[in-house]
């Protein structure tokens, strides 16, 4: 999709070679040219290839046993205009967009989807597979477990835990723990049923 385009130049800027694209979803686009790049599928790669980033979606470590299971390696992506703590960790399979500010003491987890202008403060421990969306502000000692998804513009303040995969609101101010698997919204952030959101908006 449009997202790959964005990934893709990262990737360049972080001195990768980029040799195509995978198709996770639509068999269709397999065979055809996206951004220039060759599309194939993920069951058509050959044994042992090489590495891959998966860019997008919420079932990034699923994907990841598929790959594994063929032999490929987990790339990581930093692009040179973030500013990484040198004692911070970032795991494989990690994207670190532009703009982003990671603090001392920090631990980011693999297959990280980390968007533009995020600051992530000094102690945080950030779980495989997690989501934080451009602009978000983590402050220190905070964790975000394993698969959780933060909202843009959203602030997670100090000490605080979101739980694995909880997810949080665009714009939401975290003031207290999240609870796995917990939804939350608004300032200050308070859980909320999306289900029930999305039945009475499109309701007559």
């Amino acid at each position: 999709g449009s997202f790959a385009a964005e990934i893709t130049e990262f990737a360049i800027a972080a001195g990768h070679a980029v040799q195509g694209l995978i198709e996770l979803m639509n068999p269709q686009r397999v065979g055809s040219t996206i951004h220039d790049l060759t599309v194939i599928g993920i069951d058509d790669l050959p044994e042992g290839g090489g590495r891959t980033v998966i860019a997008a979606g919420s079932n990034r470590l699923e994907t990841w046993s598929r790959l594994a299971e063929r032999g490929w390696l987990a790339a990581q992506i930093v692009h040179p205009a973030a500013i990484v703590g040198p004692s911070a960790e970032i795991g494989e399979g990690t994207i670190i967009a532009p703009g982003v500010v990671i603090g001392a003491q920090t631990r980011i987890g693999s297959s990280v989807l980390v968007g533009r202008g995020t600051l992530i403060g000094h102690h945080i421990t950030i779980g495989d597979g997690a989501t934080i969306n451009p602009g978000a502000n983590i402050g220190g000692n905070t964790t975000i477990g394993n698969q959780a998804a933060i909202g843009m513009g959203a602030v997670i303040v100090n000490g605080t835990t979101v739980g694995s995969r909880a997810t949080v609101a665009a714009g939401a101010v975290v003031v207290r723990d999240v609870e796995p698997g917990e939804r939350v919204q608004g300032v200050p952030a308070r859980p909320y049923d999306h289900r029930k959101q999305s039945s009475e908006q499109v309701a007559p």
